[in-house]
């Protein structure tokens, strides 16, 4: 026969989990900021950067962002980190959607808009691209962009802007110190081959009243600026006279 286990000394007696969690209430939003009703996700933000509303986004910043990027000391670390990425989101948002008030506020605001990383580094490279000049224009002139940064293939501002015939930015990105005769890598192709290769006369005549050098030659086959834009405009009158 067994012998009885001993009786079990009384201790004390702890809550469960889920009791504690009960006494203590619900844990804060992951992501919500001190003494704020902000979202965690930073939608708000980035909804009101990406529709230009100043007003809004001034108030938003004020209300629940401290003021803007390390404008609060109240701030742990951890929460510094989250304010700070999801400013920088809503900057690189702003400068895609083509909004440079918005923009700029939130640089004024401490944004950093990542320029060494990720979606930051060819944000000016992409503002010329879609013809976005005062996003550019804020880009090299407030929020620190370089003209020298190059996108996956090659191109600078310059050569994005000459390339898609977006003269405004063409005439910002030379105000901003670009290389006008910077070509790319491989090609040995600059900004007034790509404006003479697309048919874009008016970024080509901006590139030559400033300058450019129309004597660099393409690797390709060695033909400078000029002989393309001939080659170019002789295909499109071929083409025009071809429907007539």
């Amino acid at each position: 026969m067994r012998a009885a286990s001993p009786a079990r000394a009384a201790g004390p007696r702890f809550p469960s989990p889920a009791r504690r969690c009960a006494r203590r209430g619900p844990a804060p939003a992951r992501g919500a900021f001190h003494g704020s009703g902000a979202p965690g996700s930073g939608q708000r933000i980035v909804e009101l950067a990406t529709k230009g509303d100043v007003a809004g986004l001034r108030d938003l910043l004020d209300s629940s962002y401290g003021g803007g990027v390390g404008a609060s000391s109240e701030l742990d670390a951890s929460t510094r980190a989250i304010v700070g990425a999801q400013v920088r989101t809503a900057a690189q948002r702003a400068a895609h959607a083509g909004q440079d008030t918005t923009l700029r506020l939130l640089l004024e605001r401490g944004a950093d808009l990542g320029l060494g990383y990720g979606n930051g580094r060819c944000v000016a490279v992409e503002a010329a691209a879609r013809g976005h000049a005062s996003v550019l224009e804020v880009l090299l002139t407030v929020g620190g962009a370089s003209t020298e940064t190059q996108n996956g293939y090659g191109r600078t501002c310059l050569l994005e802007a000459a390339k898609e015939g977006h003269v405004e930015c063409v005439r910002v990105a030379l105000a901003a110190g670009a290389d006008i005769d910077f070509v790319t890598k491989n090609a040995n192709m600059s900004a007034a081959m790509f404006a003479a290769a697309e048919n874009r006369a008016e970024c080509l005549n901006v590139l030559r009243d400033a300058g450019c050098d129309l004597d660099i030659e393409r690797t390709l086959d060695g033909k400078t600026a000029m002989q393309i834009h001939r080659e170019t405009v002789q295909a499109e009158m071929r083409k025009v006279l071809g429907k007539a």
